[in-house]
């Protein structure tokens, strides 16, 4: 089912903070994240407990009621304690992020969403801004203040909390939050223009409550979209929340998000293209440049929004992130790069095309024989700062350490009698193959990665190509 447009609009409105996003345990279900919804994670609970000798056999009721056995278990032992101990605790610690969950990490730190208030007790989020090396501000427990930034909200706690303080019993949930921090934390994210709801297949009362009072506040203006598996009718949430079935969207997670996040990547292709034509006419580039540089930005088209960042972190030569923001000064200073990238392929007759990993890969007849890595000095670096990481990467990968040099008596031994060969033809013999393989040049190119050119407003562009492959 398609996005509707006032989402995508919302999502993509100038100075972002449009939309929040209210998650829950559907949104952690997926691979490879899988952590158990709430009914397979109370039966699973309920079976330890009565092997324990904590519950006797149909104690409880109804086995798949989380909320029930917490109230349960609470009503014997006057804690929480012994029912955590049944969670999977570490498994929530250390849960892998899905597709979803870095789409969604990445659109907060563009600020297209605002805050995210999840109900789940998984690391998830945490996990896939670390693996992006990107920070987010996380509120879990009671009287935190939550910022006016984008910031993640576990408003019923989180794997690191202790057993007492989550919310879990059926007392707490229909009541004991009126008036509390979860009611006010759960005003402010609520209070968004637009708020998508995903993964929430039974209704919340501090959510509902909630947002009937913002709706009454506002006179039913406020803009509710739901995003679930289930068709609209079996939908319960959506039946007391009163969502539209036309603002009601029957995909899953990772579709989802990764919708939304390809109206942010294509927002951000748009603004290279321009900003970059702009840049190279006001360096006085002729119109065959122009065509060129607009030509390799078309190819990021059916990039995803992941791989944008990569491209920045990498031009950057942040070791640090897998993922950079948008920003116009980006854009300039990453086409002049990508023209000499054009031009260095059309010499060779190669064709370029960008990777998902955020490299570029250089072709001939549809096979691949390089992959560069743009990146920019910004007016700045030079090529030293590009020759010390890429040369501690490589003492690392042969064990040694990365500050050390090698002695004269390490190195290679002169064998007398070796024939040593320029890299540089000095008959026209020599010339000749060179031309007849110009493949050989490029892998010289590639070897030395000496590819630099002054450019103007004193940008440096370096290529380093770390694969080459070539079949005679």
């Amino acid at each position: 089912m398609a996005i509707p447009a006032e989402l995508l609009q919302s999502l993509a409105a100038p100075g972002g903070g449009q939309v929040a996003l209210v998650i829950g345990a559907g949104c952690s279900v997926g691979h490879p994240t899988s952590i158990p919804l709430a009914g397979d994670l109370s039966e699973a609970v309920e079976r330890q407990l009565v092997l324990n000798g904590r519950l006797q056999a149909n104690q409880c009721p109804n086995p798949r009621d989380l909320a029930a056995l917490a109230s349960l278990v609470f009503q014997i032992c006057n804690n929480q304690v012994e029912l955590v101990q049944c969670f999977p605790i570490q498994r929530m610690r250390l849960a892998r992020a899905n597709l979803g969950y870095k789409l969604l990490v990445a659109l907060m730190s563009e600020g297209a969403i605002s805050h995210v208030l999840s109900l789940n007790f998984d690391l998830a989020i945490q996990n896939a801004a670390a693996e992006l090396g990107i920070e987010i501000a996380t509120i879990a427990a009671v009287n935190e203040p939550v910022p006016i930034r984008a910031a993640l909200v576990q408003l019923h706690g989180n794997a690191n909390s202790e057993p007492d303080h989550l919310v879990l019993r059926t007392e707490v949930m229909d009541g004991e939050w009126i008036g509390q921090w979860h009611q006010v934390v759960a005003q402010q994210v609520l209070a968004a223009p637009t708020v998508l709801f995903a993964g929430l297949g039974s209704p919340a009362p501090v959510l509902t409550a909630t947002i009937a009072m913002i709706q009454g506040a506002l006179g039913g203006n406020k803009a509710l979209y739901q995003a679930d598996i289930v068709p609209f009718a079996q939908s319960g949430f959506a039946a007391q929340l009163e969502i539209p079935e036309q603002r009601y969207i029957q995909e899953s997670w990772d579709a989802v998000v990764t919708r939304l996040a390809e109206r942010i990547a294509a927002q951000q292709v748009d603004s290279l293209s321009r900003s970059g034509r702009a840049l190279l006419t006001e360096n006085h580039y002729g119109e065959a440049d122009l065509q060129r540089f607009t030509g390799i930005a078309a190819k990021l088209a059916d990039q995803s929004l992941l791989t944008l960042g990569k491209m920045r972190a990498f031009a950057d030569l942040d070791r640090d992130k897998l993922y950079r923001p948008h920003s116009v000064r980006d854009d300039e200073f990453m086409s002049e790069p990508m023209l000499r990238l054009v031009k260095v392929a059309e010499r060779f007759g190669l064709d370029t095309a960008p990777t998902p990993a955020g490299t570029w890969a250089l072709r001939r007849n549809g096979q691949a024989i390089a992959q560069i890595v743009l990146a920019t000095g910004r007016g700045v670096r030079r090529m030293a700062a590009v020759e010390t990481p890429r040369q501690n990467h490589l003492r690392h990968h042969r064990g040694e350490r990365p500050d050390a040099r090698r002695h004269r008596s390490d190195r290679r031994p002169y064998r007398r009698g070796a024939r040593i060969r320029s890299r540089r033809p000095h008959c026209r013999r020599e010339a000749g193959r060179h031309h007849r393989r110009p493949h050989r040049a490029l892998a010289g190119l590639c070897q030395r990665s000496a590819l630099h050119r002054p450019y103007r407003r004193a940008l440096a562009c370096r290529l380093t190509a770390f694969r080459f492959r070539h079949r005679p």
